[in-house]
């Protein structure tokens, strides 16, 4: 009796093992897509996400970084730049640029 919990057990937990496995190996196949498709979808460089935000906001470019959006289909994931600019008003305003469209949308702080 005691040898069958065991077996049963030891089953069970191999069982659990896999099931952690396969979930782990899907999300880490469903990210690494996400990741080649932004890289497909990358149009636009750094500096040209600068200079669209330049055309909308007067001010110095603070700090830009670069951003992985992965939606729920794959294929759709892309770059974002963030850029922070200083206007002349001493104001900070963020300026999101996709580099799948070089549309922009942008936050005031």
């Amino acid at each position: 009796m005691q040898e069958k919990i065991k077996s049963r057990k030891k089953v069970i937990i191999m069982a659990a093992s896999s099931i952690i496995a396969l979930g782990i190996i899907a999300v880490g196949g469903y990210i690494g897509l996400g990741y080649y498709y932004a890289s497909q979808n990358n149009n636009y460089t750094e500096s040209q996400a600068k200079e669209i935000a330049l055309s909308h906001v007067d001010g110095e470019i603070l700090t830009i970084t670069k951003e992985i959006d992965i939606e729920d289909n794959p294929t759709d994931s892309e770059y974002e730049y963030e850029i922070e600019v200083k206007t002349a008003d001493n104001l900070l305003q963020e300026v999101a640029i996709s580099s799948r469209t070089g549309t922009i949308d942008l936050d005031d702080e």
